[in-house]
């Protein structure tokens, strides 16, 4: 993988065919960008004329001189996609509702220089059952992505996602697809995706906390070996823009330091504004464009996979992110499996994320999108304090924790061999593992009889606590968790250090 990133912009392809200002003008205004990112609509009309349409738009994008990313999201909001002829865009005979595009398609798109195919948003959709889809029948059309397991076992449910993930990576890339990848609102479902061939993509701003979002992105793209890309986007909640210019100029910067592949704004129709009906370029497009003069092409040195995790959290990726009680909104399930609720010992890592974020993140979940008073009331930020820290999956194998001092273990599941990896690392190397009682290694249960034992174990110490926010726990880490208001991270032999400034949307790097 390139050591370098690449720099692209959110469009649409009607936009891209009568060469809107935020295509062709962005384009020449930035003197060139990396990658367009373009949306193509599931208008009604035949497939040979959304054939003929996916023709005339890569001759657009050929003419802007970059290649391109070609991204779906029309089903997630619209039931009936099927063309005029009777094409089945989103697999409605199988009782799902899911993205379904046709090898001629491809073929088109293939035509110019295509990245990959992007699922808008796919893991929102799986977890929350095609919500948007729901909402627009006036809750009437419940429908999920896959067919749920007939189970309430949390690893029984999880396993068949990713089977069922599998293969339909597996169908894409029969039909010509040369990569695919996702776009995660919600910080869920990476490794998931990751280990069945889907890029790992976070989503910055939004209603997320941006470093959280990288810590588990890249965790998976550490662990399964991926790319890294990231969607700077331009949405909170129902507002759009709902970031300033200023923020998502610093989460760009963001993404450059943490050693992104591929960073791309959602949407360059937010860089457009109108003055005496003439079009011109607003503070978003001029920081934009002042972006790309700074960092294209800058010789970086390193990227995602060099990355050496200080704070790790190993989990089995569960989907759950804060999603509480309310009804229609966020179902209280996991996997989309009404079958399936979260227990406390989903819930743990979101206190863990509370205690190496010095407090910052929220008790109950990740997001903003949580139903909640400080949802309300707290003022979105995009970066918490944070010492180089990182998520991995049940399955994660020792070479990927050499570089972690300190390793909480948590979820329900974590498998056989990542554990005997993880006391080796606590033996060898010297890490602290920090873990409830269940996930202690079997020598050392029968003599825990408190909440909280810290028991040494050769170069390092496993500390066997229930409950993440023990205050005895607190002040044992404390040394390991940086400073508050101070960003950390290690590339290679490079370490980023970053102050956030007041507000929590930009930074000082030092």
């Amino acid at each position: 993988m390139a050591k370098n990133m690449e720099i692209g912009f959110n469009t649409f392809d009607g936009h891209v065919r009568d060469h809107s200002m935020d295509c062709d003008g962005l384009v020449k205004k930035c003197g060139g960008v990396d990658f367009i990112l373009c949306h193509f609509g599931l208008e009604k009309q035949t497939l040979d004329e959304q054939v003929a349409r996916a023709e005339e738009t890569v001759a657009g994008l050929k003419a802007l001189g970059a290649p391109y990313v070609m991204n779906f999201e029309t089903q997630n909001f619209v039931y009936d996609v099927n063309t005029t002829d009777g094409y089945d865009w989103a697999s409605h005979e199988e009782g799902v509702h899911r993205l379904n595009v046709p090898a001629r398609i491809i073929d088109a798109f293939k035509k110019g220089d295509l990245i990959a195919v992007m699922y808008d948003e796919f893991e929102h959709c799986i977890i929350n059952r095609n919500l948007s889809v729901y909402l627009a029948s006036k809750l009437k059309t419940d429908v999920p992505v896959f067919t749920p397991a007939y189970t309430d076992r949390m690893r029984v449910q999880g396993e068949t996602l990713s089977s069922q993930i599998g293969e339909y990576v597996r169908q894409l890339k029969d039909r010509g697809a040369p990569a695919v990848a996702g776009e995660h609102v919600f910080p869920v479902l990476y490794h998931t995706f990751a280990r069945n061939g889907i890029i790992p993509n976070y989503k910055s701003q939004k209603e997320c906390y941006t470093n959280v979002q990288f810590a588990i992105a890249a965790g998976a793209a550490l662990e399964y070996e991926m790319p890294l890309w990231t969607c700077v986007d331009l949405w909170f909640m129902n507002t759009f823009p709902g970031h300033s210019a200023e923020e998502m100029y610093y989460n760009l910067v963001f993404s450059y330091l943490m050693g992104v592949d591929r960073a791309y704004v959602e949407a360059s129709n937010a860089f457009v504004k109108k003055e005496n009906g003439e079009e011109k370029f607003n503070d978003y497009g001029e920081n934009f464009a002042w972006f790309v003069s700074q960092y294209r092409g800058k010789d970086r040195g390193y990227n995602a996979q060099d990355y050496k995790p200080e704070i790790g959290i190993i989990r089995y990726d569960d989907t759950f992110w804060g999603q509480g009680t309310t009804p229609v909104v966020w179902r209280n399930e996991l996997f989309g499996n009404p079958n399936v609720k979260p227990k406390k010992e989903n819930k743990e890592w979101i206190k863990i994320f509370r205690l190496i974020t010095h407090g910052e993140t929220g008790r109950g979940g990740l997001a903003w999108d949580r139903i909640e008073p400080r949802s309300v009331l707290k003022k979105h930020r995009s970066f918490v304090s944070m010492n180089g820290a990182v998520v991995f999956d049940d399955r994660v194998p020792a070479e990927k924790l050499k570089t972690l001092k300190l390793c909480f273990l948590c979820g329900e599941y974590i498998s056989d061999e990542t554990l005997k990896g993880v006391k080796q690392m606590v033996h060898d190397n010297g890490m602290i593992a920090v873990t409830p009682k269940r996930f202690a290694p079997a020598a050392l249960r029968h003599t825990v009889h408190s909440a909280y034992r810290e028991v040494p174990d050769g170069k390092g110490a496993w500390i066997i606590c229930e409950n993440p926010e023990d205050p005895r726990l607190k002040k044992r880490i404390a040394p390991m968790l940086g400073n508050k208001d101070e960003m950390k991270f290690t590339f290679g032999d490079k370490t980023v250090r970053l102050v956030i400034l007041p507000g929590g949307d930009s930074f000082m790097e030092i």
